[in-house]
């Protein structure tokens, strides 16, 4: 005789993974310790559970931003920015008033720079012309002068107009002597020294024909 074969005992379902739910929506089974009838069913808690979720959501959903608040805070930001670039335009046309100002008073110190500086080379060209002025007639006046060096130096006080008359005399002989008139005679104005020798005489004639006849 073929053994018999056993029935097969039907395999308990594998329990699906958990979800986060899964704690709130499953009941929850008693332990081994519990007290009662196996047979009695284990009190539900799928309502207070549905409540807090509901609860929860609904806390979430009020503190969800939403199209109005997003609206109003378009808003705000929009009249700040439109507060400030107005700011920032009356800012720019104070500055742009300040900039016109500081351009025409450098205009017009450039303008009084250019006449100055058309003053100053005009008073050199004068300052220049006077100083040949001043030179021609300088020289004019020294046309009538005499400058004569090495005659000795004598100790104490001299009469240079003597020693000058003499010295003319000397150089004009056997010519008559003219008339001669001096407007001033004296020594070089400098200190005595012996080692550079005896000071030049100088003198200045009247008549500029003389001067001319002695040279």
């Amino acid at each position: 005789m073929g053994r018999t074969k056993r029935p097969e005992q039907p395999q308990t379902p594998r329990h699906p993974s958990q979800g986060p739910l899964d704690g709130y929506l499953q009941p929850q089974t008693g332990t081994s310790g519990d007290s009662g009838s196996p047979k009695m069913a284990a009190p539900s808690t799928s309502g207070p559970t549905l409540d807090r979720i509901e609860s929860t959501l609904r806390d979430l959903a009020a503190a969800m931003v939403t199209k109005t608040d997003l609206q109003a805070n378009t808003t705000a930001i929009q009249e700040t920015l439109r507060t400030e670039i107005a700011g920032i335009r009356t800012e720019l046309a104070t500055q742009a008033g300040r900039i016109t100002v500081v351009e025409e008073a450098n205009a017009a110190l450039t303008t009084r720079m250019a006449a100055t500086d058309t003053a100053v080379a005009r008073q050199g060209e004068m300052l220049l012309s006077m100083r040949r002025h001043l030179e021609d007639v300088d020289n004019r006046g020294r046309r009538c002068n005499i400058r004569i060096r090495g005659v000795p130096e004598t100790e104490g006080s001299e009469n240079v107009i003597e020693i000058l008359m003499e010295l003319f005399r000397s150089l004009l002989h056997p010519t008559p002597l003219p008339e001669i008139e001096f407007e001033r005679a004296h020594r070089a104005l400098r200190p005595r020294n012996v080692e550079e020798g005896p000071r030049d005489l100088i003198c200045c004639l009247h008549s500029f024909p003389v001067k001319n006849t002695i040279m």
